[in-house]
């Protein structure tokens, strides 16, 4: 029996084993046709279509977000003022802490549009209205680059637009323009990236236009272009609900009212205060940069004092602006970025040499303080202190070299202004006032040192200022010509002959 079943068992197992070999063939062949079709479905797509859509939903999807960045500085600045005159000298000191925070946003709904915008404020700690009630410390030249109260002030508001004029790339743009910290003046501010205008004589916030043609394709000169630029530094207007004209000191006389919303105000004997310019790109190839550029400003503003009625001193008298005058100005600059590559030291050198020039075209004297009795004018407003047309000069050098660890940097800077020098740098972020404007001579270095990368850096900086002659980093209309500091002492009157300012901060950038 057991015969007999033995071979039935074998019989039985070979057949099975026959319907799994059919059954696997069967699974294998179906297998076959599904990674056929598969192949067949992935050869049919067009891979370069869907990378186009994919990038299409990530552009409207990053164009959807206005993107945010923060710069947030807190510095201690220590300023110094040493008076001369003919008894002894007298010194004024003062130690400031501020906070200084921007924040950045842009936005680029489409390739050819780009909106680029960037809101401040600069404060001192413990201070939130303006020092002294001065009208001008929130001006609109420097409302966030001089440290006053608490209040959120808008930087910057501009759009870009790309555009194609023939073999010609252009940009347009308006709005609230880039316009501090520019080309050579952002090394000591420790940006990466300057702003538009040259930083030597143009380093104020102004609103206005900018048309860009990218010329290096047509002349061949590498990163060749130049720049048109517009620009309102005041606007003569009335307020919506204007209250009175004229602001009396002292005597007795009654402000007349009007209502006359944003009509010129004729009373301050201004007006618009407008400047065109022309920045030109003349060579650029990553390591040699040339720049130029030349401008024209009308209508400029000068502090003007009358009597309220002729030569009565019982009136009181007034302080306005009044327009003196025009000026015109220039500057050819010079920039290296690695002196050499045969070492590293050199390869990180930058080294700039600027030069710059400006002048006047008065349109005459504006009376103040006339004495009542004789009706003798004891002085005028001038353009610059003179009734004449006047040129001013100055240069500008710097070299900033690598430090002693990873990415710090060591720099120093000089320049020198002559008697009627004047520069439109009021934006400058100096406490003791523009350096750049300095009719005379000022020394700065400085250290910058990477704490955590890019995102927390630190800053020593030492500003040292001598003056040869009066009125730097005042409006454009003065009482008198610049004079000699020396000549002042020895009239008896106290005068600033020098000026220094120690700065320590810590900055976050994200």
């Amino acid at each position: 029996m057991k015969r007999v079943i033995a071979p039935m068992v074998v019989g039985a197992c070979l057949v099975t084993s026959g319907f799994a070999s059919q059954e696997m063939q069967a699974q294998l062949e179906e297998m076959k046709k599904q990674i056929a079709e598969l192949k067949a479905a992935q050869e049919a797509i067009n891979v370069d279509a869907l990378q186009r859509q994919i990038n299409e939903v990530r552009a409207h999807s990053a164009g959807d977000n206005v993107k945010f960045d923060v710069d947030f500085r807190t510095a201690y600045d220590v300023i110094d003022y040493k008076l001369k005159n003919p008894i002894s000298g007298k010194k004024y000191d003062n130690g400031i802490w501020t906070n200084k925070l921007i924040l950045g946003m842009g936005a680029q709904p489409r390739e050819d549009l780009v909106f680029k915008g960037a809101l401040g404020v600069y404060k001192t700690f413990g201070n939130t209205s303006s020092f002294g009630a001065n009208g001008y410390q929130n001006m609109d030249w420097f409302a966030t680059q001089t440290p006053g109260d608490a209040v959120l002030r808008l930087r910057e508001a501009y759009f870009l637009y790309f555009g194609q004029m023939g073999e010609v790339p252009y940009t347009a743009s308006f709005g609230r323009r880039p316009s501090v910290d520019g080309f050579m003046t952002n090394l000591r501010e420790d940006n990466a990236y300057p702003a538009s205008p040259v930083g030597h004589n143009i380093n104020m916030e102004f609103d206005g236009a900018s048309f860009m043609f990218d010329v290096e394709k047509i002349t061949g000169v590498s990163g060749m272009y130049f720049k048109l630029c517009l620009g309102r530094g005041n606007s003569n207007a009335d307020a919506k609900y204007p209250t009175f004209t004229g602001y009396p000191i002292m005597g007795g006389v009654t402000p007349s009212f009007a209502q006359t919303p944003y009509i010129r105000n004729n009373d301050f004997d201004s007006a618009n205060m407008d400047l065109a310019g022309l920045l030109i790109q003349l060579y650029d190839d990553g390591q040699y940069k040339v720049m130029a550029n030349v401008f024209k400003g009308w209508n400029m503003m000068g502090a003007n004092f009358n009597y309220y009625s002729g030569t009565d001193a019982t009136n009181g008298y007034r302080v306005n602006m009044t327009d003196v005058g025009d000026m015109t100005g220039g500057s050819l600059s010079l920039q290296i970025n690695g002196l050499s590559y045969d070492n590293d030291f050199l390869m990180g050198t930058t080294f700039f040499a600027s030069y710059a020039m400006s002048k006047t075209d008065p349109k005459g004297s504006h009376n103040v303080i006339v004495d009542p009795s004789t009706g003798a004018v004891g002085s005028m407003t001038e353009m610059l202190g003179s009734p004449k047309s006047e040129t001013g000069h100055s240069y500008y050098v710097g070299l900033q070299i690598p430090g002693f660890l990873e990415n710090d940097k060591i720099g120093f800077e000089y320049n020198h202004g002559s008697k009627y020098w004047r520069s439109f740098t009021y934006g400058e972020d100096t406490l003791v006032g523009s350096k750049l404007a300095t009719r005379g001579d000022a020394y700065e270095m400085y250290y910058n040192l990477p704490l955590l990368g890019k995102n927390l850096t630190a800053q020593i900086r030492y500003t040292y200022i001598d003056y040869d002659y009066t009125g730097s980093d005042m409006f454009f209309g003065q009482t008198g010509a610049p004079m000699k500091i020396s000549d002042v002492a020895a009239m008896g009157q106290p005068v600033v002959e020098k000026a220094q300012n120690l700065r320590l901060s810590l900055r976050y950038r994200y």
